[in-house]
């Protein structure tokens, strides 16, 4: 009859398993989605490319009315470079189901990581499956925001409270959090409620408090609060991290812009689209070697107008 010992061992054994096989499999999933963001980086120049070229035709196209068989022949460009754009926006869908298709799997693992943890209780065996729910909010957070970049989605609005949005956001974020050694501090201060939809809201702040938890160094602090600003909701993340340097600041809410070495540019840019949405703005602080500052400033609920993310 087999000891205790020898059952954490196997357990270990085979959860130690289990975590290389999902390594192994998210250096496939980051390949798979490096082609994918390559696609979808031409997608997009393409079709501004070909916006810009329709725009130019359509002012020369009206400036020769007069002439009907130059606006005969003219129509027909148009009607190619608006067949052009439907391939281009079909590609665009194409690409949000194949993100779809990717995270399928992942919600599978992420679960039977979740019950390992449970089973498993304190020790090796638990801190390599808080590894993989980890790697697993990684991966699948990319996923979110190439989705969310892939096609427009307008917000389900509701009268929303700051506080929870911050409190949800940060129980998805722990995983991250602990294995780094970081201090993750909340400061749930008095705000006004926002007009918002609490999953866009959390996919702003998740992205943005990433940055911050990857920036800030084992042992410093990451904090979070809430507070009122001219009776509109602002929320604030700083962190203790490398901070950005002056010539980047301007271009940290481009996609795809990332000085990362792994990094897809994508998280800041949704974000910034994500607040757009929803009426408000992000104002960033930051100081090489001190930190950065980032807060999402709400205008009062009843206020905002319709957009799309």
């Amino acid at each position: 009859m087999r000891d205790d010992a020898g059952i954490d061992s196997d357990r270990i054994r085979s959860l130690s398993e289990a975590f290389s096989s999902f390594t192994a499999a998210s250096g496939l999933l980051e390949r798979a989605y490096g082609e994918l963001q390559e696609k979808v980086r031409y997608l997009t120049v393409e079709l501004e490319e070909r916006n810009a070229q329709l725009r130019e035709r359509n002012a020369q196209l009206k400036a020769a009315l007069a002439d009907a068989e130059s606006a005969k022949d003219g129509m027909r460009e148009l009607e190619a470079q608006a067949e052009r754009n439907r391939r281009l926006i079909r590609m665009g869908e194409m690409a949000a189901k194949i993100v779809h298709e990717i995270r399928s799997p992942l919600c599978s693992i992420e679960l039977y990581a979740t019950m390992l943890e449970s089973e498993l209780g304190d020790g090796e065996a638990s801190r390599l499956s808080r590894g993989i729910s980890s790697g697993i909010l990684g991966v699948n957070n990319i996923l979110t925001n190439m989705l969310l970049f892939a096609r427009q989605r307008k917000p389900a609005m509701i009268r929303a409270n700051p506080a929870a949005v911050v409190g949800e956001a940060l129980c998805l974020l722990e995983p991250m959090v602990g294995p780094r050694g970081i201090l993750l501090e909340r400061d749930a201060g008095e705000a006004p409620p926002l007009d918002g939809d609490p999953e866009l809201l959390k996919q702003a702040l998740l992205n943005i408090a990433l940055n911050a938890v990857q920036a800030t160094p084992g042992g410093g602090r990451v904090r979070v609060a809430v507070r009122n600003e001219g009776g509109g909701a602002v929320i604030a993340v700083s962190d203790e991290g490398e901070g950005i340097p002056e010539e980047n600041l301007e271009r940290i809410f481009d996609p795809f812009f990332s000085t990362k070495a792994k990094g897809t540019g994508l998280g800041l840019a949704i974000a910034s689209r994500i607040m757009e949405a929803h009426g408000g703005f992000i104002r960033v602080r930051s100081a090489p070697g001190r930190g950065s500052a980032f807060e999402l400033h709400f205008p009062p609920a009843g206020t905002r107008k319709e957009a799309a993310v």
